[in-house]
């Protein structure tokens, strides 16, 4: 464990002086990822040694730590200069390889915001009507913030995000997707994945209508999903279970009836793990259930108690064995 601490110093403040390769600014964004105590980080004055080093108390380090690494709950998004713990971050500047683990926002002349969710946590964005966006990991979204009067409220989405619009008169709300989708709302509750072409649209109350650039439409119902096939142009409909098709904005990695290597290879996938199993037979047993996203310790409790199994976790690998010949 000393040696471990000893490392992270270490390149710390390697970091501070900008002498950090690549493969150290990547190992140490790792260890950050994995949510570490504070007690494990460098002491203030270990970085104070440095030249030309800013002098910050450490009740504030270890703030602007807790900012970095999204410990606090989600909250709406807030332009970056107006939050206390940027302000405070300012004086961090060469802790520049950090800064893919914010969420990062910007407005361009064009009077549009672009956000991009780079965190392990669900981000919330709150626009000026009262409509609140959750935009999911490894997901960015364009808004168009100033619309006018009798004019469409329009965003553009990669990836996943789930909306609760507000309704206007005259002023439709329009979600744009991969392949010339797009999805019109009145007033409603709705989820949209468009990942790899395709695009899921879940509706949890309202009504939305999907349409696509061939001309096809559907008007969906509560409690139905719409589905679009890049490779066929197919649109479909069907009923579904909402709150399993939306778990993700609890940070949550939901799962039915599911064999436990696709589990295991998700949770390897979230948090950059390798998995080995060590009999073949477990890699069949299915799992239903939710699993943390932002907390592997969690994710893989949950399924230890699931399953007569046990995970070791060592060098970036997940080894899954079955608790009897341990």
């Amino acid at each position: 464990m000393e040696e471990s601490k000893e490392r992270i110093r270490f390149l710390f403040i390697k970091l501070t002086k900008r002498e950090c390769t690549r493969e150290e600014r990547q190992e140490l964004i790792a260890w950050l990822q994995e949510n570490p105590a504070p007690e494990y980080l460098p002491e203030v004055e270990d970085l104070l040694q440095q030249e030309n080093w800013p002098v910050m108390p450490a009740d504030i380090a270890s703030r602007v730590f807790t900012a970095i690494i999204q410990q606090t709950p989600s909250r709406p998004a807030v332009p970056l200069w107006k939050r206390t713990a940027f302000r405070m971050a300012a004086a961090l500047v060469p802790l520049v390889g950090l800064a893919a683990l914010v969420l990062f926002f910007y407005r361009d002349k064009n009077d549009k915001r672009h956000f991009a969710n780079n965190t392990r946590q669900v981000q919330t964005i709150q626009l000026e009507d009262g409509t609140v966006i959750s935009l999911n990991q490894r997901s960015s979204l364009t808004i168009n913030i100033s619309p006018g009067k009798n004019k469409r409220r329009e965003v553009w989405l990669k990836g996943e995000a789930f909306f609760t619009v507000v309704h206007q008169a005259g002023n439709p709300f329009v979600v744009h997707v991969a392949n010339g989708i797009d999805i019109n709302v009145l007033g409603t509750a709705f989820n949209v994945n468009s990942i790899d072409n395709n695009a899921v649209v879940v509706l949890n109350e309202g009504s939305v209508k999907v349409n696509t650039s061939t001309g096809n439409a559907l008007l969906l119902h509560p409690g139905e999903m719409a589905g679009y096939s890049a490779s066929t142009g197919a649109l479909t409909r069907q009923k579904v279970d909402t709150l399993f098709q939306t778990s993700w904005r609890y940070n949550l990695m939901a799962f039915k009836g599911e064999p436990l290597k696709t589990v295991m290879h998700r949770i390897g996938e979230q948090y950059d793990y390798e998995i080995v199993f060590d009999q073949e037979e477990a890699e069949e047993l299915l799992f239903t259930g939710y699993v943390p996203s932002d907390n592997l310790q969690q994710a893989i409790a949950t399924i230890e108690q699931s399953f007569n199994l046990k995970f070791i976790l060592q060098h970036k690998i997940i080894r899954v064995s079955n608790k009897k010949i341990l």
